[in-house]
C-alpha cells in the first residue's frame, strides 16, 4: 500500500520520524536561508520530542526521558548528515577558505552541507 501522507503525528513520534523531520528542516534551512548554526538541529530535535511527550500524554520522568532522546534524535540526524555528505570535514575547509579569501565572500551552504 501505498502511504498517502509523508510525515504523520504518528510516524514522527518515532526515532525515524523525528530524525527525518529534523534531517529535512534543518537542511532544507540551510540551503533555503544558507542559516544552520551548531544549535539549530539540537532544538528542532528537543521540540519535537518534547511535542510528542506532551502529546502522548508525559508526565513529570517522561519529559526527562524526551530531553535524553531529543539529543539522540540530533546525534542522528547529524550522522545521517555528515555521512550522506561524504564525511569530509568540508565544513572546516570551507571556513579557512573564506578567511583566507575574504574577497570570494562566503559560500553558500549546500543541501547536506557538514552542520559542524
Amino acid at each position: 500500500m501505498i502511504p498517502k501522507e509523508f510525515f504523520t503525528l504518528q510516524s514522527m513520534l518515532t526515532l525515524s520520524g523525528a530524525t527525518g523531520a529534523t534531517f529535512v528542516v534543518c537542511n532544507g534551512l540551510q540551503t533555503a536561508l544558507n542559516f544552520n548554526p551548531r544549535w539549530l538541529a539540537l532544538a528542532v530535535a528537543q521540540v519535537i520530542v518534547l511535542i510528542g511527550t506532551y502529546l502522548s500524554g508525559g508526565a513529570g520522568v517522561d519529559y526527562f526521558i524526551g530531553v535524553i532522546n531529543g539529543f539522540l534524535v540530533f546525534c542522528t540526524a547529524a550522522g545521517a548528515t555528515h555521512a550522506a555528505s561524504g564525511g569530509s570535514g568540508h565544513a572546516v575547509a570551507r571556513g579557512a577558505r573564506d578567511a583566507a579569501n575574504p574577497q570570494l565572500g562566503p559560500t553558500k551552504r549546500r543541501f547536506l552541507s557538514p552542520w559542524f
